[in-house]
Formats: structure tokens, C-alpha cells, sequence
């Protein structure tokens, strides 16, 4: 890549295209509006979880099923109109490499996150697996039916969550283990 951003319908991956990881999720859907990268490390990001992670999924698995990944400032402005009071955008890999009007990168972690299933496979599964053959950053895992989210980044720390469903219905994180990502969801 050059200085010239690549087009939507360049391919990022041997089975994505850019426009995959733009144009994807409920909230892009009902609005359609341009959520084009504007720095070259998203795009480049982009590249790196096609190869780090869908990529190695579709072969395995033959398929994936994107919900969520890339998200501009504009976008993510419509996903959160009614976000918690203690919601910020400091920490979101969907949000690349992209920088704020100060200059600074949105996600201090860089790379970029997507959340996917595969179709007609457990999540279980399938999160198993990327947490034992894929480099990553962070895997937050809900429950089999759902999507998961997974990220790359500079670090690929392989820091594996799970999303515990607290009596009120929020959901509260517990870091684990690789041996007990197995071991609770087996």
C-alpha cells in the first residue's frame, strides 16, 4: 500500500474485502453512512486480522458471520446514543487506528476488533479454537449462540474474557486462563 487508501472493494484478506469490515452490523445497515477509514493503519489492521484471524476461521470452518468491526466516529455516535455515563470510546478496538482532533489514536491498543460467529457452528467452538491457533489481542466471549469479539493489535497480549451475565442482566468481565477458557466451556 502506498499513500493512496485503499477502495472498499480491494481485498484486505484471501475471503474479505475492506468493504467487509466497513459496511458490516444492525447500526450501518439502518443508516448507511460512510465509515471509510482515514489512516492507513486501519486499513492495515484490517489486513492483519484477515490473515491473524478470519482468514484461518473461514478455512477451518468455511464460513464467518461479521456483525461488528470497523467503527468511524460517526458510526460509533449512532451505536452509542444512550451509552452508560461511564462509556468511552478510549478503549474500543472497533475503532482502529483512527485518530481523535487532537491527533491521538482513539484505542491507545491500536489494531482493530471484529465480533463474528460462524453459521450453524457454536460459538464455543469455534472461540476455542481461535484462542488456541490464531494470534490475538483480546477474545471477550458472551455464550455459543452469540457472536464473540475478538482483536489484533501491536501487542497480541492473548488476553482471553469472559462476559458473566450478572441477576440484573449486565454483564461484568472475568479474565481467564487458556487452560480454563477449555476447561469452563468444555
Amino acid at each position: 500500500m502506498g499513500d493512496v487508501l485503499p477502495g472498499p472493494d480491494d481485498s484486505c484478506g484471501q475471503h474479505f474485502r475492506y468493504r467487509n469490515l466497513i459496511e458490516v452490523g444492525s447500526t450501518w445497515a439502518q443508516n448507511r453512512i460512510d465509515n471509510r477509514p482515514r489512516q492507513m493503519a486501519t486499513y492495515q489492521a484490517m489486513q492483519a486480522i484477515c490473515a491473524q484471524v478470519l482468514d484461518p476461521v473461514y478455512e477451518k470452518f468455511g464460513g464467518v458471520e461479521l456483525t461488528y468491526a470497523f467503527s468511524s466516529p460517526a458510526l460509533d455516535k449512532l451505536v452509542h446514543q444512550n451509552p452508560s455515563p461511564n462509556a468511552t470510546r478510549s478503549g474500543d478496538q472497533h475503532a482502529g487506528c483512527e485518530l481523535d482532533t487532537k491527533g491521538k489514536p482513539f484505542c491507545s491498543r491500536l489494531g482493530l476488533g471484529i465480533d463474528f460467529r460462524c453459521p450453524g457452528i457454536s460459538s464455543i467452538t469455534v472461540a476455542q479454537w481461535v484462542a488456541q491457533h490464531t494470534a490475538f489481542d483480546r477474545l471477550y466471549f458472551y455464550n455459543g449462540e452469540r457472536p464473540f469479539h475478538v482483536s489484533v493489535g501491536p501487542d497480541n497480549k492473548r488476553q482471553l474474557t469472559l462476559m458473566y451475565k450478572l441477576p440484573s442482566g449486565s454483564l461484568m468481565p472475568r479474565r481467564i486462563s487458556a487452560a480454563y477458557f477449555d476447561e469452563v466451556l468444555a
